[in-house]
């Protein structure tokens, strides 16, 4: 019964979690030089589930967002290997499908030539796939097992009541 509640309690937090708040990302270059070029978002975590990149900038950006492997291949030696990106863009939707849980960042390129303001916002949707896997599965084992324990229950009481009525007639 305990193994019921907690698959069903996993089950509501996923369906509480199917829309989530949008993740707001501003980043510009209003002072001159103070962030022109590469500027590195700090790490959020992402999970398996739909989401759409909301663009929105005063001049041509390019907007990268990095897994954890890339997060490190960038600090370590400045080089970009997206999982997704958006390239030369003044301002679009991207709808995209992250494919597993993790640390993720935003990586964008300023141009330095001229005032860039821009806005990124993340917006996550629909169910957590590994959620609602796992608490279907918790769920549906711990009634299977309910139901096995109560057919096994039936069952011994029909061979008790049987060898019971034996005994009294012999």
């Amino acid at each position: 019964m305990v193994v019921l509640l907690v698959g069903l309690s996993l089950l509501a937090v996923t369906v509480v979690r199917v829309n989530s708040v949008p993740r707001l990302m501003n980043f510009g270059n209003e002072e001159e030089g103070a962030t022109c070029g590469w500027v590195l978002y700090s790490d959020f975590l992402m999970f398996n589930r739909d989401f759409s990149v909301n663009i929105r900038a005063n001049n041509t950006v390019s907007v990268y967002i990095l897994d954890e492997a890339a997060i490190k291949q960038w600090n370590t030696a400045k080089i970009v290997n997206a999982a997704w990106a958006y390239e030369d863009v003044v301002g679009d939707v991207f709808s995209e499908q992250a494919n597993g849980r993790g640390g993720y960042a935003v990586l964008v390129y300023l141009p330095e030539d001229s005032v860039t303001a821009i806005k990124v916002v993340l917006t996550f949707s629909g169910f957590e796939k590994d959620l609602l896997i796992a608490s279907l599965t918790i769920v549906s084992v711990s009634i299977l097992s309910f139901v096995t324990l109560v057919i096994i229950n039936q069952r011994n009481r029909s061979l008790i009541n049987t060898n019971s009525k034996c005994v009294n007639t012999a």
